[in-house]
């Protein structure tokens, strides 16, 4: 169960270490994001990849911009970066959307219950950097939803 619901204001993920695209320090306001929550390790979330990718090119230029949040535990940022840089090299040769990993665990648990956490984990934010949507089940309809301040 994540520690967020919807309505509250979304944490910050300035402390992720980022692997693909340049680094984001604040949420935008006027932006929608989607942020999931990943682990290398976890079926489900080599499945999701290529529908984040989709979404990026889908609502991208509708100020839509997908970020992906790998959980690495690692002794080093940078021993945490080569490896996922390696498991998205395999797993989605056509990455289109920025990618940081957490090698510490901070950044997830802000955002999700570590006794409860099940991966992935799908936050949709609004324009507002408020949290619009938890693992929504039909992102077809909550997306554009989300995008037209619904």
């Amino acid at each position: 169960m994540p520690n967020l619901k919807v309505g509250d204001t979304a944490p910050s993920i300035s402390d992720v270490h980022w692997v693909r695209g340049r680094p984001l320090e604040t949420f935008q306001t006027g932006k929608v994001y989607i942020l999931g929550f990943l682990t290398t390790v976890c079926g489900g979330c080599v499945e999701i990849m290529p529908d984040l990718v989709q979404l990026q090119e889908d609502y991208g230029d509708d100020d839509l911009e997908v970020i992906g949040v790998v959980f690495k535990g690692s002794a080093t940022a940078a021993e945490a970066r080569v490896y996922v840089n390696a498991w998205l090299n395999q797993t989605c040769a056509n990455l289109n959307f920025r990618v940081g990993v957490d090698f510490t665990g901070q950044i997830f648990r802000l955002w999700i219950d570590p006794i409860y956490c099940e991966v992935p984990t799908l936050f949709i934010l609004d324009r507002g950097g408020k949290v619009a949507a938890i693992d929504p089940t039909d992102f077809d309809d909550m997306v554009p939803k989300v995008l037209d301040g619904h």
